[in-house]
């Protein structure tokens, strides 16, 4: 018999920036380095003695906390990967959600009737997950294993080895990021242990804790942001409000509007050309309504200009800030280090590199 510690990786950006993240090679949040830790003082006394994990970045990083103290190898395999969004890779959520809201509702809760252009079907994915862990388990007889992958994959490998319909998929609860799973194998099956655990993390550290979209048993409030090139919003007197929220702003050649379905939220500024050549790419602001502050749309935002940044093959974000300010405190809980500080500014540095 093997025993298998199936375990979702730790939270990453595309859990907070709130867009979706299948092959798309998203990194581990700060809050996400502390859950690793956490799961690695969960695991202390339990005897390893191998470490599978996709070859994505957020999963090599937490398979990282159990392999190290052990001075195991990572042994990486694409068969452990999240699902292919296809067309959906790397776009916001609240973007998906705005133009294709019946589609959502099937990847959410019947997603063999999901479907978008390139993306691999939800039958596709527990098979791939089954035929490794399958593969690893005769291999590991007699072992103890962990395998990190991702939370659609788990979902469809578990629903594939309890026999759950697709239509059925909600008697999977959701996993925390870094939940565990337990499973035992022996003679060609799975049984499961227990699913889920996310006990290491308390709820401070819980990234669903502070999430409502995963809740079926209340009304689910609205949380993820569409986007808009500010020159492509229709109300001229709406771009005056979100230009005059901005304040004062260093050179600008993108906007971008930010809306919570038709509320408008905020806005920000990139300057694409700043630096360009030292691949680093600027933020000239960053602003969300007040009243709409202590949320997740300030990140959303941020994860625009990462994602566009990426794209424009930039390593490093940058943004100047005004010493003292909020926005310096919020930087730094989304990984940005001071740079340059003054008495009247900061400049604070991401790196972005997911290459």
């Amino acid at each position: 018999m093997t025993k298998i510690y199936l375990i979702r990786h730790a939270e990453s950006e595309g859990n907070v920036f709130r867009r979706a993240h299948g092959h798309y090679n998203g990194l581990v949040t700060p809050k996400g380095d502390k859950q690793i830790e956490l799961l690695k003082e969960s695991f202390k006394a339990k005897d390893i003695s191998a470490v599978y994990s996709s070859d994505l970045a957020r999963t090599m990083t937490t398979a990282l906390g159990i392999s190290v103290p052990r001075e195991l190898q990572i042994i990486k395999s694409k068969a452990l990967r999240e699902v292919n969004l296809g067309v959906w890779e790397d776009r916001p959520w609240g973007d998906i959600d705005f133009g294709d809201h019946e589609m959502i509702r099937n990847f959410n809760n019947d997603p063999a009737n999901w479907s978008v252009r390139g993306c691999e079907p939800f039958e596709k994915v527990g098979e791939r997950i089954f035929n490794y862990i399958s593969q690893i388990a005769e291999i590991n007889d007699g072992n103890t294993i962990v395998v990190c992958s991702h939370g659609f994959a788990i979902r469809s490998f578990l629903c594939l080895i309890r026999g759950i319909a697709s239509h059925e998929t909600n008697k999977i609860p959701y996993c925390d990021n870094t939940a565990v799973t337990l499973l035992s194998y022996d003679k060609g099956v799975f049984s499961v242990d227990y699913a889920g655990d996310n006990s290491h993390l308390g709820t401070t550290h819980s990234t669903l804790e502070r999430q409502s979209w995963w809740r079926a048993t209340e009304k689910v409030k609205p949380e993820n942001l569409r986007f808009l090139p500010l020159n492509k919003v229709a109300s001229e007197s709406l771009i005056r409000i979100f230009q005059a929220k901005a304040g004062r702003r260093a050179y600008v050649d993108v906007q971008y509007a930010a809306f919570l379905s038709d509320e408008p939220i905020g806005i920000i500024g990139l300057d694409t050309f700043r630096e360009e050549t030292k691949k680093i790419g600027w933020i000239s602001y960053l602003h969300v309504i007040p009243h709409r502050r202590n949320s997740s749309f300030g990140t959303q935002l941020l994860g625009l200009a990462v994602s566009d940044f990426r794209r424009l093959k930039r390593e490093k974000l940058r943004i100047e800030l005004t010493s003292g300010s909020p926005g310096t405190i919020f930087m730094s809980k989304c990984g940005f280090k001071v740079l340059i500080t003054t008495e009247t500014y900061c400049h604070m540095e991401k790196e972005i590199k997911n290459w």
